[in-house]
């Protein structure tokens, strides 16, 4: 399996750097225009100097006025606008501010579903039928992702090749793309995987993994690299996949061609948390026939 090239939602190409250089070249080899060296040429032929006049004056003097311009225009950029700075911390506090009120709800929604499934568990176990439904229940919550699992599988981490610089564009090539985590997902999938989580955020049916700008989201959900994929499962069948087969292959080629690190690691107990965005799409009553 190979990585595709880079294409539409997968990232921005590189500019062609002989574009440029190309400039550069022209005004190294020609620093004057072909007109100029003419004149001068033709002035020197006729045993005149290259240049008489006030000319040579008034190119020194706007040379300087043009080289004090310029200082003046640097040292302004250099030195922070307060204006901007202020806005820039208003917007990093409010950004904390909603982080934290998400995180808070986050931790809210956890204590009302664990409260609910206790009610659940005391309403449903007073008899043989009722424990029945409960257990069904908790099963339809497993498979849905509405409830955290524990067991074993693997633990595969994700990150940008480390010669990529941040704070640079750079070679987009570089980094991990939507792309790569959608194959290491669908192929652990295949091989059996009951549950997987990325950065905590629990995958479920419904989630997709895509591009939003330059970072990656799951769920309407921005996520940070390193990029932890947590997946419960046969720890042999899924490590084998990513080692020996499809998956592993396109493991291997984002490590030898794009220099991205790609680690694999199995473990006998491994955490993945509940689904937080989960709605319900079909809901109805049951009639009697449908009770046990």
């Amino acid at each position: 399996m190979k990585r595709p090239r880079l294409g539409f939602g997968m990232g921005r190409p590189n500019p062609d750097p002989a574009a440029s250089m190309a400039l550069l070249a022209e005004v190294r080899d020609r620093p004057l225009d072909p007109g100029y060296a003419s004149a001068a040429q033709a002035r020197r032929e006729r045993g005149l100097p290259a240049s008489t006049g006030p000319r040579s004056l008034i190119l020194i003097v706007s040379s300087v006025l043009l080289g004090f311009l310029m200082t003046v225009a640097a040292q302004t950029l250099r030195e922070p606008d307060p204006a901007a700075a202020d806005a820039r911390l208003e917007l990093v506090s409010r950004v904390e501010a909603q982080q934290d009120l998400g995180d808070r709800r986050v931790a809210r929604i956890e204590a009302l579903r664990a409260e609910v499934a206790g009610l659940e568990e005391g309403a449903l176990e007073d008899d043989s039928a009722g424990s029945q439904l409960a257990e069904s229940l908790r099963t339809a919550e497993r498979q849905a992702g509405a409830s955290a699992l524990v067991g074993p599988g693997i633990v595969i981490t994700m990150d940008d090749a480390s010669s990529r610089d941040p704070l640079v564009n750079g070679n987009a090539e570089e980094r991990v793309m939507a792309r790569d985590l959608q194959v290491i997902v669908n192929g652990l999938w295949a091989q059996g995987a009951e549950a997987i989580s990325i950065n905590d955020q629990r995958l479920t049916s419904t989630s997709a993994i895509r591009f939003a700008g330059e970072a990656i989201v799951i769920d309407f959900r921005g996520m940070t690299r390193p990029y932890v994929i947590s997946a419960i499962g046969d720890p042999e069948a899924l490590e084998r996949e990513m080692t020996e087969g499809a998956t592993g292959r396109y493991a291997a080629e984002l490590r030898d061609e794009y220099q991205l690190t790609v680690e694999v690691t199995t473990a006998d107990e491994v955490t993945v948390a509940a689904a937080t965005r989960l709605t319900t799409r079909l809901a109805v009553v049951p009639t009697k026939e449908d009770t046990p």
